[in-house]
């Protein structure tokens, strides 16, 4: 780092008094970074302190209860909680819940969120539609402006988590690698616990340049190295006959044996594996006739889900999805017997949220 001698200064007096340009190679003496190594640089990045400040783009904002949702199944988790599904924009939201001054939520979110997983936008420049054509939302920031998108609600996001609590962030391959520098300036890279490679061998690309894109990255950060981490067991492909012997279809294992008589017998593959690469076909969010399709766009498995919170919560815990889009997340946390929050400026989102909540009851 440049250090400042008394020409540098009278420099840099006369250059401030004349309005002169101040040089590049000033700016650590002048501005000296916090971090030892280095540090994320762009356009129309905001102080950490500014964010969690209200300002003009988003302030602390009241909340309405506008339904009530609790079914004979899935009863109430207290008499003083009921899960929340918010319609608005997610940062003017989580500003409301830093604040903690809503009669509706004081001192029951801030702090005590164990996971938090969300689905944002992928900086696509894209606008998306269901099959029959409602408009669902529109993903057009782009460059540094969708960084620091991100980056401001991660900021707020974290200071509502447990001590012990996780974040989940889902992203493809356009901008996951700037998004994984902020998350480790947001929660520090040492909080840095998994990427999850979501392997989804069903998606037919075509012909392409290259090869298939055929995955999506999830980060997990911890707030802490205190974290919740449950062993989640994943079963292995069911396995396969071959000339009277089974074998598994990924590992080629003989998994058969003989009895005492010397007569072949056929065990079942009791093998399980639980790693950071998930194979989990999309067909259940894709196909008009399969049980998980609801026709909204970027929908994702309920198995993905499942994993996540398992791996992440106990029964009761609570959990906020501030990208609920078509209340994937949601619903598997219903059905997991966790508590839950949900957030989303789309109109599309919110209705097709409440209408899969309000069947789940019926299922």
């Amino acid at each position: 780092m440049k250090k400042l001698n008394k020409y540098d200064i009278e420099f840099l007096i006369e250059a401030l008094k004349s309005g002169k340009e101040i040089p590049l190679e000033y700016k650590y003496a002048l501005f000296p970074t916090k971090q030892k190594e280095y540090e994320l640089v762009y356009a129309g990045k905001m102080r950490k302190e500014d964010i969690l400040a209200d300002n003009e783009e988003a302030k602390a904002v009241p909340l309405q209860i506008e339904k009530i949702f609790n079914g004979k199944k899935y009863p109430l988790f207290s008499k003083d909680w009921h899960n929340l599904l918010v319609f608005g924009d997610n940062l003017q939201i989580l500003k409301t819940f830093y604040k903690n001054g809503d009669p509706l939520i004081k001192n029951k979110i801030k702090g005590k969120i164990k996971l938090i997983y969300i689905d944002p936008p992928f900086a696509t420049e894209a606008d998306f539609q269901s099959k029959n054509g409602a408009k669902a939302y529109s993903d057009k920031a782009k460059g540094a402006e969708f960084v620091e998108f991100l980056r401001k609600r991660l900021i707020v996001a974290r200071e509502l988590l447990a001590d012990d609590g996780s974040i989940f962030v889902h992203l493809d391959w356009k901008k996951a690698h700037y998004v994984k520098l902020v998350l480790d300036e947001v929660f520090g890279e040492n909080n840095f616990v998994n990427e999850i490679i979501w392997h989804y061998s069903d998606n037919f690309q075509g012909n392409v340049r290259g090869f298939a894109t055929n995955h999506n990255s999830i980060f997990w950060y911890s707030k802490t190295a205190n974290y919740i981490s449950n062993k989640v067991i994943i079963p292995l492909p069911k396995p396969v006959m071959r000339d009277k012997r089974i074998w598994s279809k990924d590992l080629g294992k003989l998994v058969s044996a003989r009895d005492k008589e010397g007569k072949l017998i056929y065990e079942k593959y009791v093998d399980k594996k639980s790693d950071d690469v998930w194979s989990i076909g999309q067909s259940s969010t894709t196909k008009s006739a399969s049980k998980e399709f609801i026709d909204y766009p970027t929908q994702k498995p309920e198995e993905l889900l499942k994993r996540v919170i398992k791996a992440s919560t106990s029964k009761n815990d609570l959990v906020m999805d501030f990208f609920c889009g078509s209340g994937t997340t949601l619903a598997v946390a219903e059905k997991l017997g966790r508590r839950w929050i949900g957030c989303d400026i789309g109109k599309l989102a919110i209705y097709t949220t409440q209408k899969r909540l309000l069947e789940i009851d019926q299922s």
